[in-house]
């Protein structure tokens, strides 16, 4: 239920997120280096997501780019990286969204591989 209760009921609209579609692709520990202030511990969750990720895939991601899914996934508390990556997102202010373009790179080619699914997707903690 904590995931339903982070949401901004507010509705605002905000503009699109422009520019990481050109980023580079770097490997997940250089893409979240700008954030480690922002998440206690990050570079010993990095290494948990790369461990334990669907790795090799079927579907031809790399490493980093199922370890950029799972760590999306993970659950660890207050600065739990989707949390934080959300509330930059739901920012007015877009320019504070460039730390996280190298790793929305990542996620995003990453989705761009897997197949679409119609079907219930559930999530456990």
């Amino acid at each position: 239920m904590n995931r339903f209760g982070d949401i901004d009921v507010s509705f605002k609209r905000l503009p699109p997120v422009y520019g990481y579609r050109s980023e580079k692709p770097v490997p997940i520990e250089k893409a979240l280096e700008p954030i480690e202030p922002q998440i206690d511990e990050l570079p010993y969750y990095i290494k948990i997501a790369k461990r334990n990720c669907h790795f090799p895939s079927e579907h031809g991601l790399t490493r980093d780019q199922s370890a950029a899914v799972y760590i999306y996934t993970m659950e660890w508390g207050d600065t739990t990286l989707y949390r934080v990556l959300n509330n930059a997102l739901r920012s007015e202010n877009r320019q504070a969204l460039k730390i996280w373009f190298p790793y929305l790179k990542l996620f995003d080619t990453a989705l761009d591989k897997l197949p679409t699914v119609k079907e219930a997707v559930w999530r456990g903690v």
